[in-house]
C-alpha cells in the first residue's frame, strides 16, 4: 500500500501536535515537516514532493489563503482554522476540506479519507497494485491497539456507540473501533451498505425481509430502519419493481 507525505503548517504548536496525534491513528500518512510560517512551508515544498498539506489560515506575515494562492502546484490541502467565515474561500480555492478547531478525530478522519481518495485517483493507471486496492473487499480498522481486517462479506450490520462503532460479524466476535458511523459509511461501498438509521448500517446482501420499521437479517438479527429512510431502502433492494 502506497504511503503519502504531508506537512502541517500552523503557528500554534499545540494545534500542530493535535493534528500529528490524529495522523498517527491513520496508516500510510507520514509527517515530513511541521512549519510555523508559510515561508518555512515554502522551503519544504521547494525541497521535496508533498502529497497533503494541513494549512492554518490565520498566521503572521502571510495567511494560509495568501500562501495557497501563491503556490503554482500546491499539494492537496486541508484548511484548519478557528474561524468558520473562511469556508467559502476554501471552496473557491478547491481545498479538499475545511476543519474547524479544535479538530475532532471523526471529522479529521473523514477529511483525510477524502484526500487519500483523491490521491489514489491521481495515481498513474499503470499502478496495478493500487488499482486492486481500490476494488478491495475489506477494510482495516484499529481495535484493541491492533489493525484488524474486516471483510465486507462478513459484516452483518454496524452499530454506533457514540465515539465508537461495533461491527457485528458472521460467526465471529464483534469488532469495536474508534470512529464515527458517519465517517465509516463514506468508506463502505454504497452498492453493498446502507445507513438505515442514524446509529445503524446494514449489509444489503444480508437482508431477509423488512417487517414494519425493522430489517430482519438472515442471521435473525433485527435492525431498526427510520421511517424517512425506508422508502430509499426499498428502492435499493427492489430491482424488479415488485414492491
Amino acid at each position: 500500500m502506497k504511503s503519502y507525505t504531508c506537512i502541517i503548517v500552523d503557528d500554534e504548536t499545540l494545534a500542530q501536535d493535535l493534528i500529528e496525534v490524529h495522523l498517527k491513528k491513520i496508516p500510510n500518512v507520514e509527517v515530513v515537516a511541521k512549519c510555523h510560517t508559510a515561508m518555512e512551508a515554502l522551503a519544504v515544498l521547494n525541497q521535496q514532493a508533498v502529497d497533503l498539506m494541513f494549512l492554518d489560515i490565520e498566521m503572521p506575515d502571510l495567511t494560509g489563503i495568501e500562501f495557497l494562492k501563491a503556490l503554482e502546484k500546491p499539494p492537496h490541502t486541508i484548511f484548519t482554522t478557528a474561524y468558520s467565515e473562511y469556508a467559502l474561500v476554501g471552496y473557491e480555492l478547491n481545498v479538499v476540506d475545511y476543519l474547524l478547531k479544535p479538530v475532532r478525530f471523526d471529522r479529521f478522519f473523514k477529511a483525510v479519507s477524502k484526500a487519500l481518495d483523491l490521491l489514489q485517483e491521481k495515481a498513474p493507471q499503470a499502478a496495478a497494485p493500487q488499482a486492486e486496492e481500490a476494488k478491495a473487499d475489506y477494510l482495516f480498522v484499529k481495535s484493541d491497539y491492533k489493525a484488524v481486517k474486516v471483510l465486507y462479506r462478513d459484516i452483518l450490520y454496524v452499530e454506533s456507540m457514540q465515539k465508537y462503532v461495533r461491527f457485528h460479524l458472521k460467526d465471529k466476535k464483534p469488532v469495536v473501533s474508534l470512529m464515527s458511523i458517519g465517517a465509516l459509511i463514506e468508506l463502505l461501498p454504497a452498492s453493498q451498505f446502507f445507513r438505515c438509521q442514524k446509529s445503524f448500517i446494514i449489509n444489503l446482501d444480508e437482508i431477509e425481509s423488512i417487517d414494519g420499521n425493522q430489517v430482519v437479517l438472515f442471521s435473525g438479527n433485527k435492525v431498526p430502519v427510520s421511517k424517512n429512510l425506508k422508502s430509499d431502502l426499498l428502492k435499493l433492494i427492489d430491482h424488479n419493481g415488485l414492491i
